[in-house]
């Protein structure tokens, strides 16, 4: 329970976090959570880096409102780090992880709709 509130916080504050100048936005994943800033400042190129806090596999994957994919990582392994550029112009984009997987009872685990997903502004 107190895991969850740090993460719900930590949510909170780094959705208020804009990226910097240079066109970078870093992402940290774990189980169901992509956490990263919720705004960005139109730059055109952005390079999203991702990094895998997590003790599972998980991607990044940056689609448009339509849900177009505009770019993706590899499978990044738990402690490992991807990065991607995308070309992201006025609008709102979900950048998610879209792993599925099976467990040992054989239900689905779709990390996105585990909560793996974040909607990011990107504005002027």
């Amino acid at each position: 329970m107190r895991r969850l509130a740090l993460l719900a916080v930590l949510t909170v504050l780094t959705g208020c976090i804009s990226a910097t100048e240079s066109g970078q936005a870093v992402y940290h994943l774990s189980e169901g959570v992509v956490d990263g800033p919720g705004r960005l400042a139109e730059g055109g190129t952005t390079v999203v880096k991702a990094s895998n806090i997590g003790e599972f596999a998980h991607t990044l994957v940056v689609t448009d409102e339509e849900g177009a994919v505009l770019g993706a990582t590899g499978v990044i392994p738990p402690g490992e780090e991807a990065s991607l550029t995308v070309e992201l112009g006025q609008g709102t984009y979900v950048f998610s992880c879209r792993i599925v997987t099976q467990d040992s009872e054989g239900n689905l685990l779709d990390h996105y709709e585990l909560g793996m997903h974040r909607t990011v502004i990107v504005d002027a």
